[in-house]
């Protein structure tokens, strides 16, 4: 399933029409799709208020109000801006509706706000059609406020069409005041502005309509990661042993977060790992040793270990940065490896010391997989964390593509970049993930998945789409709020099976 800016949807769009779709149709097309979604939670007894704005996503929703009025549910329909601003298909739409002499106001003073307010007292939905994904940075004219404030003052059910009204469809950032939907009914394709930074929290629960475009009338190399495109796990043979699943071998830990060593080595072993030895500083190892999983191999190291010092370890993956700190030089260590063939997953304290060798990338041909989430890569490309909100696909892809590494840009829809461009949103996980240790499980997931022979890219989308899936189970039984990095591990036997 691909993922579209706003601009390519438009583009989309212009190839369905010249392929014979007429715009109008699109337009009933998703009007009466989302209707059949809004009718799911209707009885008798709804009142159905829709607000519709001058462009099409208004015109999607005059056709919704008309198709839940002729199915006999009680609906008010607004207009927020003249009728003369409609768009050309909006215009038919409203015609449509004036043919079968259906009331629609149009929102134009105080009082008409006024009217609304009333009438929302008694509704039982908000529909919000009236921006859709086209919003750039451009300042909305300030009567719309009063607008959005009503509407998140409702209590009730407040349904936003492909994207709230506010939020900007291409990087997920409002334009002063936004909507705050209860779902959002996306039409065709996810908007990567649903997907990035405030998206999430403004579109609630999303729904996903097909009205028959075709996403792939445009190059687009944008996913949504959904079970099936993965390749892992895979079916064991019977005649094998643990090096063919992978020995991993790990980096990690400090004097003070002994933990993160232990947690990446559990990650590794439940994600299948065939064998895992963890390389911890002498002052740590007994507790390290104590705490371990007995199935791993645990020994010691300085920072001024290099890949020739584990080369007795039949390893196929290494780990290397949760919780290694930064009172000490590991640019050292991070240079053998780069120089090696062995594929290398770098976390957390690996990539504040990546930062000084960074260009060691660039002639490196082992292949990489860096986990930052957005602090830890603005430090990472020495870019201010404000601009890489403004434009995550375009940092995280120039990065990934500049130094060839797979780049996992972790955040409530994670982004998995590509070597070649591509780019996974992730579709799994919830903020009760947002806890200390999570990453390092996540860290370990990927090297021990890497290990069983699935190539970086692939052992990273699994990785992390399994990472999630395995906190959504906990949070699904047990809620968010006691959700610990132990919790995501121990649900992964529910998740991988």
């Amino acid at each position: 399933m691909k993922v579209v800016t706003p601009k390519e949807m438009a583009v989309m769009d212009r190839h369905a029409v010249a392929a014979g779709t007429p715009s109008i149709e699109l337009m009933e097309r998703a009007g009466h799709a989302c209707a059949e979604v809004i009718k799911v939670d209707l009885d008798e007894k709804a009142q159905i208020i829709i607000l519709c704005g001058p462009g099409n996503n208004g015109g999607d929703g005059l056709v919704i109000g008309r198709s839940l009025i002729e199915d006999g549910y009680t609906v008010h329909l607004f207009l927020t801006a003249d009728r003369e601003k409609l768009s050309e298909d909006s215009q038919i739409s409203l015609k449509r509706l004036e043919d079968k002499n259906i009331p629609i106001r149009t929102l134009q003073d105080d009082a008409d706000l006024e009217d609304l307010s009333l009438i929302m007292k008694r509704a039982t939905h908000v529909v919000d059609a009236i921006f859709g994904t086209g919003l750039v940075d451009k300042e909305i004219p300030a009567s719309y406020n009063r607008i959005f404030d009503l509407v998140n003052d409702f209590d009730r059910e407040k349904i936003a069409i492909d994207i709230p009204s506010g939020l900007r469809g291409d990087i997920g950032l409002t334009i002063g005041k936004g909507i705050f939907a209860d779902k959002t009914i996306v039409i065709q394709n996810y908007k990567t502005g649903c997907l990035l930074n405030d998206g999430p929290d403004y579109t609630g629960d999303t729904i996903l309509i097909d009205i028959g475009i075709d996403e792939n009338s445009i190059p687009n190399e944008k996913y949504y990661t959904q079970e099936s495109d993965l390749k892992f796990p895979q079916k064991r043979k019977k005649n094998t042993h643990k090096y063919d699943y992978g020995s991993v071998v790990v980096i990690a830990g400090s004097k003070g977060m002994s933990g993160a060593g232990i947690l990446s080595i559990e990650g590794a072993l439940k994600s299948g790992g065939g064998l895992v030895t963890c390389y911890v500083p002498q002052d740590i190892y007994i507790p390290v040793v104590a705490r371990a999983p007995a199935e791993a191999l645990i020994k010691t190291y300085d920072c001024n270990i290099t890949s020739d010092d584990i080369k007795h370890d039949r390893k196929k993956v290494i780990l290397i940065g949760p919780g290694i700190g930064r009172a000490k030089n590991y640019s050292f260590i991070l240079e053998h490896l780069l120089e090696g063939s062995l594929p290398v997953v770098i976390d957390a304290d690996g990539i504040h010391h990546l930062a000084v060798v960074v260009d060691s990338l660039k002639e490196s041909k082992t292949p990489v997989v860096i986990t930052p989430h957005f602090a830890e890569f603005s430090k990472l490309i020495d870019v201010p964390r404000e601009d890489i909100l403004k434009d995550p696909i375009g940092y995280g892809q120039k990065f990934a593509m500049e130094y060839q590494v797979v780049v996992v840009l972790k955040g409530y829809r994670t982004m998995i970049f590509g070597t070649n461009g591509e780019i996974w949103f992730n579709s799994t996980g919830n903020p009760g993930m947002a806890t200390g240790g999570s990453g390092d499980v996540l860290a370990g997931m990927i090297a021990g998945i890497a290990g069983q022979n699935v190539n970086l890219f692939e052992a990273a989308r699994a990785g992390v789409f399994y990472h999630g899936k395995a906190g959504d189970y906990y949070a699904e039984h047990f809620g968010q709020s006691t959700l610990t990095a132990h919790s995501i591990i121990e649900s992964l036997k529910y998740v991988l099976k």
